[in-house]
């Protein structure tokens, strides 16, 4: 079963009377801060087939960030330097133009991204034109998918005690305070909402349980 999808948005005003528009109606920023609110944020029903990117920092700081079902592998990754640094990783889709993430955090220190595989970034060449800088960086290949977080999960889990059979046969919202406690114990933020958050830990339980 697909992520249940909003359909449509109500304001209530103070003398009681209501205005609705279909939620697809509202421009794409203003969707994306809804749906970056606690409040609107569904949890998957089927986490194991969701699609996550990992990002890791010099400093060992982790994001992750859920992507649609369509995207396929990892096109490349640039950072353009107007007066502060912003980080763009565009990952291909089947169909159409590739999927574009944001990254606000340091993007020139990022270090690591994992998706089907895990690569090292290198920076490779710094272009200038007029008043802004791009940046590419080289991806190297090292290793499958998230097997090093998984490995981190694996180790949180034995530390707390954690019994996984257990926890894989209850529904994620059962479980979600457990989930962010193991999110946070592996050192993991959202990259642009909590519930990817929860929904990866929910991943990681589907796929080693």
């Amino acid at each position: 079963m697909p992520r249940p999808r909003p359909q449509e948005i109500t304001v209530k005003f103070d003398d009681g009377s209501m205005a609705r528009a279909p939620f697809e109606s509202l421009p794409d920023s203003l969707q994306f801060e809804i749906m970056r609110q606690p409040f609107a944020c569904k949890a998957s029903p089927n986490p194991e087939e969701e699609k996550f990117v990992l990002l890791e920092w010099d400093d060992g700081w982790r994001e992750v960030i859920e992507v649609g079902p369509d995207c396929t592998d990892i096109n490349r990754f640039y950072v353009i330097s107007r007066v502060e640094h912003v980080g763009r990783l565009s990952i291909n889709k089947q169909n159409g133009y590739p999927e574009l993430i944001e990254v606000v955090r340091r993007p020139l220190d990022l270090k690591r991204i994992a998706f089907k595989d895990t690569f090292e970034l290198t920076l490779e060449r710094s272009d200038r034109e007029g008043h802004k800088t791009d940046h590419f960086f080289s991806l190297e290949k090292k290793g499958k998918g998230f097997s090093e977080i998984i490995t981190l999960f694996k180790q949180v889990v034995n530390k707390e005690g954690i019994d996984l059979k257990e926890l894989s046969s209850k529904e994620p919202s059962e479980v979600s305070k457990q989930y962010e406690k193991i999110g946070r114990k592996m050192g993991l933020k959202a990259g642009w909402r909590q519930q990817d958050v929860v929904d990866f830990i929910a991943y990681l339980v589907k796929s080693v349980a």
